[in-house]
């Protein structure tokens, strides 16, 4: 069932600490967290007086930005409680919260269950151990794994999160805490490439050349082979890449890495790309025109931003035509290349390797 989310920020709080890539203000565009029983309730009203309750949605109120079971006790239950008050009216279905791995334990995941709350995502970030101190995190990969077994046990449903990209990051360490990830089974994930943000410990190296990001070009390539990765696993990847914000976007922001505002659609126009040329390369294809049948809903993925994937084709295999036909039959997330009275077929599970 998909998710109809209520976002409620409570930025920074409950963090024992910035961590080295960390301006939640900046990235939800929040300044004022909602920390009272009383501003939760006109913030979930206004958005249910808003868009009202939607068919064949699961309505969730949404803990984002800090880490909630890091709150003083007393404010996680009276924030819990009224928003389990929506709960009991049949306003709202359920609770989710975000929160670091190292503030799981049963205690606290029961408390949770308890109120309401059947989403709990974690902020794992790497499953490489240099990786996470050099990012200041304060907790290593042993604490992603007792939180995982520990949410695991109450049966509620887990979302993890990781950067690639870090201080002291490369590409194997990167496909190892997918691979790492993939074998805990969480129920959904999201990938953030690491930014460089304003008033971050990360500025602070980064001015000083003591880090460099990954430019777009790497983090898309990077982000393919995780994505590839989850879809063979069945494991939905929710979110790739920072959500567009009118903080986020303005000028001074971001001061370096590979930001796009549609990032997800980068990283599956690349896939697409890879599966064309495997096609034309397997069919040893020799004409001037080329036809290809996309799912309808991954037609612009297939042409790729301003038909940058149809350009380079056309270009990489001197084809002066393709022609693209938008077709409900085919498979989600495959292709197929027509030659004469021959039909190519490749899922994008294949280009996993």
């Amino acid at each position: 069932m998909r998710h109809f989310i209520i976002p409620i920020f409570v930025p920074h709080l409950g963090c024992p600490h910035q961590c080295i890539f960390c301006n939640q203000r900046s990235i939800s565009g929040v300044s004022n967290p909602t920390t009272t029983p009383n501003l939760l309730e006109k913030t979930v009203k206004l958005y249910l007086k808003t868009w009202g309750k939607k068919e064949g949605f699961k309505t969730q109120i949404a803990f984002y930005g800090g880490s909630f079971t890091g709150l003083d006790l007393k404010i996680q239950e009276s924030l819990l409680s009224k928003a389990h008050d929506f709960i009991n009216r049949g306003e709202v279905s359920s609770i989710r919260i975000s929160t670091r791995p190292d503030y799981i334990d049963s205690e606290i995941v029961c408390l949770l269950k308890d109120y309401g709350v059947d989403t709990i995502e974690l902020g794992v970030q790497s499953m490489a151990d240099r990786v996470l101190m050099l990012s200041r995190r304060g907790h290593t990969s042993s604490d992603v794994e007792m939180a995982v077994e520990t949410i695991k046990g109450y049966d509620l449903e887990l979302g993890l999160q990781i950067m690639p990209g870090l201080p002291g990051d490369t590409p194997d360490l990167i496909i190892n805490t997918v691979d790492k990830i993939i074998k805990m089974r969480p129920d959904f994930v999201r990938i953030y490439p690491t930014l460089v943000i304003k008033d971050t410990p990360l500025e602070e190296l980064y001015l000083i050349g003591s880090f460099l990001p990954m430019t777009l070009d790497e983090a898309v390539t990077i982000c393919k082979k995780a994505l590839l990765r989850f879809k063979v696993a069945d494991i939905p990847v929710v979110r790739l890449g920072l959500q567009s914000t009118p903080e986020l976007e303005r000028q001074g922001t971001i001061l370096a890495g590979p930001y796009h505002p549609s990032f997800r659609h980068l990283v599956e126009s690349a896939i697409f790309f890879d599966m064309a040329m495997r096609l034309i390369e397997k069919s040893s294809v020799c004409d001037e025109r080329l036809v290809f049948r996309v799912r309808p809903e991954e037609y612009s993925y297939f042409c790729g931003q301003k038909n940058e994937n149809i350009a380079k084709l056309k270009e990489r295999y001197s084809v002066g035509y393709i022609q693209v036909i938008r077709e409900m039959g085919i498979k989600k997330g495959s292709l197929e290349l027509i030659t004469g009275s021959s039909v190519s077929y490749i899922e994008s599970r294949e280009l996993v390797h």
